[in-house]
């Protein structure tokens, strides 16, 4: 049985008393459910901030990451990450797949039935190896080479790169006084740029044996001295005049010589660059020696034919010292503030006096005041009948290679 009072008034209060009882938890529900809205109110839209907030980190965070980690692949590939003239189209997408054919090399392609031997590596440059070799063709025709590859180990910039730069071997290295291009292989790896071999290699190499053998090198004379100087002199006329492209490192180990004394302009790269975008590569040029750059060139990085041109003053000096450095005397760091002084080289004891004056005239401070190459070639072909062809030069130096280096500020 139940325990309760009977008596209805006691039913009546019990009752009012829960219904009290009632009234007041649900208002204390109501309360706390009310409270509670108002904290969702808050609560939930600074979660939902909160957690977009760092979603939206972690997905720029992964972006850098993985940029930083291209742009290290990138600079590993090439040895220098800062370096963007050497490879202007870093991100770029190759045209031509290798294996497709590229519709303005195709018909420079190495054909198939010539074969490659004696390979020898001389170097490794920006794309790769550069090596000489001989190619032997049909009826055991034999023909020495230079080949300049494409490193395995290549993003798809420099893969552009190096085709664009096969295109301007094709398209403007069509002269006598510059190197050309024999044949490419594109559609095979590696893809490699055939030049044609100078026998005797590099001309300041070349030059500089004659210090170590303490002899004349192959009995060059004064008017062998105006015979390449001309031939150089051409090759600058015809990449300036022709192409408006300006070399931007004329020196004598941009040089190749060949058994009978003539020579072509080689180190074409930064014409490379300018002819494929439109611009002078500025940062790369500064890397150039200071002692073979202009008073200009040395304030602001401006490049132009008649820096070339002073810079052509130096080769001859170059020439006709059989390699010496120039400003033997004068420290690499300190050369800016000797030109303003209006420093000049003296005339080395072998040069004539022609050939001085055509020194000096490129080293004019003011670049409108130097010749320009047409200029400069008539002069070097009219004093050429005048100059010594009997008298072998000697060297006016006995620096070894190393010194050789450091005398000419040119990184080891």
């Amino acid at each position: 049985m139940e325990d309760h009072c009977p008596h209805p008034r006691c039913h009546r209060i019990g009752e009012t008393r829960e219904g009290q009882r009632g009234t007041k938890e649900r208002d204390e529900i109501t309360m706390e459910d009310e409270s509670g809205w108002q904290n969702s109110v808050i609560i939930v839209p600074t979660i939902l901030s909160s957690s977009t907030l760092l979603t939206i980190i972690i997905i720029l965070w992964r972006l850098i990451g993985r940029k930083g980690g291209e742009k290290r692949d990138a600079g590993e590939t090439r040895g220098d990450a800062e370096d963007g003239d050497w490879a202007v189209n870093m991100g770029g997408v190759y045209e031509y797949p290798l294996g497709a054919p590229d519709p303005v090399l195709e018909m420079k392609q190495l054909p198939q039935d010539w074969r490659m031997e004696d390979r020898a590596v001389l170097c490794v440059g920006h794309f790769g190896p550069i090596s000489r070799a001989v190619l032997v063709g049909k009826g055991e025709d034999r023909r020495e080479v230079i080949l300049k590859e494409l490193s395995e180990k290549c993003s798809p910039g420099e893969v552009q790169d190096f085709i664009d730069l096969l295109k301007f071997y094709h398209e403007v290295c069509n002269h006598g006084g510059v190197v050309r291009m024999l044949w490419c292989q594109t559609e095979a790896p590696p893809m490699c740029l055939i030049m044609e071999a100078m026998t005797l290699g590099n001309l300041l190499l070349f030059l500089r044996e004659s210090h170590e053998e303490g002899m004349a090198a192959c009995s060059i004379s004064e008017q062998h001295v105006f015979s390449m100087a001309a031939q150089v002199a051409s090759g600058l006329e015809y990449l300036s005049g022709t192409h408006n492209l300006v070399h931007g490192y004329v020196a004598a180990c941009n040089v190749l010589i060949h058994e009978d004394m003539s020579v072509r302009l080689c180190g074409l790269g930064l014409a490379s660059v300018q002819h494929r975008t439109g611009s002078f590569p500025t940062r790369r040029a500064a890397r150039v020696p200071v002692k073979w750059q202009s008073p200009e060139r040395l304030r602001e990085p401006s490049v132009t034919e008649k820096s070339d041109v002073w810079s052509f003053g130096i080769f001859l000096y170059e020439l006709v010292t059989l390699g010496a450095p120039p400003y033997p005397d004068v420290d690499p760091a300190k050369i800016p503030k000797t030109l303003k002084k209006n420093y000049r080289m003296a005339k080395p004891q072998q040069c004539g006096e022609r050939l001085y004056d055509v020194m000096t005239s490129c080293w004019q401070w003011e670049a409108p005041n130097r010749p320009c190459f047409t200029d400069l070639l008539k002069q070097l072909q009219n004093f050429s009948a005048e100059a010594n062809g009997s008298t072998p030069l000697r060297a006016t130096d006995t620096l070894d290679w190393a010194e050789y280096l450091r005398v000419a500020g040119i990184p080891s």
